[in-house]
């Protein structure tokens, strides 16, 4: 790998961002933590810089659409985004940070060069490459919190899946979830759709359990539909109108 010097150590605190370019490509060094990551600038939804999105959870969040991903991988984490960004690999070195032009692979971490390694005790910052944070994941499977319980997040990132076929929007964006209630590993889901007589309904109901029964941590889930309140455009989240062209 071929790395460029692009930061000098103690240019950016936690959670701010350099504009760079690698291989004449727009890019972003973040600084996630103690972590460093180099990114493609560019939300694959719709083309639009993701230069002052806000950082979450080691995710990147676009601007304009809401379309999350994910800074060690690139992998797309929200809708609308159904694509990755390139993750390029990074060296923390004791003359400051560098970034390569290869893509990071991260099922197959790349080792720490014996140059990362020397960076002097007057910055402690660990050397650390782009495919791998240097916080050790906790034991469970995806989706669960500390106690073994899948998080209502992990389920309404789950529903985010389901697309209305008619719509082209997930059914979370549309406003079509109304509740979410957990005990002992079953969940009991409300929901609604655009309209009593959507022919669309049994594929979005089929789906939506099948979603949630995915994770780990769930046996059971169970899809009550309720038309009350009815749903209107006013549940939909400002993504979603942007995508239909309601403003």
């Amino acid at each position: 790998m071929a790395f460029e010097l692009m930061a000098a150590l103690d240019e950016l605190a936690p959670g701010e961002r350099k504009s760079i370019f690698v291989d004449d490509l727009p890019a972003l060094l973040v600084r996630d933590g103690q972590n460093y990551f180099a990114i493609e600038d560019v939300c694959t939804h719709d083309g639009q810089p993701l230069t002052d999105g806000p950082i979450i959870d080691s995710q990147i969040v676009c601007p304009r659409h809401g379309a999350r991903f994910d800074l060690r991988t690139g992998r797309q984490t929200k809708m609308p985004a159904t694509s990755p960004i390139r993750v390029f690999a990074v060296q923390v070195r004791a003359d400051g940070v560098y970034v390569s032009p290869d893509d990071v692979n991260p099922d197959e971490p790349s080792p720490q060069s014996d140059a990362t390694t020397a960076a002097s005790n007057a910055h402690a910052e660990p050397a650390v490459l782009a495919a791998a944070s240097t916080t050790t994941p906790s034991e469970g499977t995806a989706g669960e919190d500390g106690t073994g319980e899948v998080t209502d997040e992990a389920i309404i990132e789950a529903l985010r899946t389901v697309i209305d076929p008619e719509l082209m929007i997930n059914i979370v964006d549309l406003g079509l979830i109304y509740s979410i209630n957990q005990s002992d590993k079953k969940v009991a889901i409300e929901m609604t759709l655009t309209s009593p007589a959507c022919p669309a309904g049994p594929q979005i109901i089929s789906q939506s359990r099948a979603a949630i029964e995915r994770l780990g941590g769930i046996e059971e889930a169970a899809i009550k539909l309720v038309m009350s309140p009815p749903w209107s455009p006013e549940r939909m989240t400002d993504e979603a109108r942007d995508h239909l062209g309601i403003f």
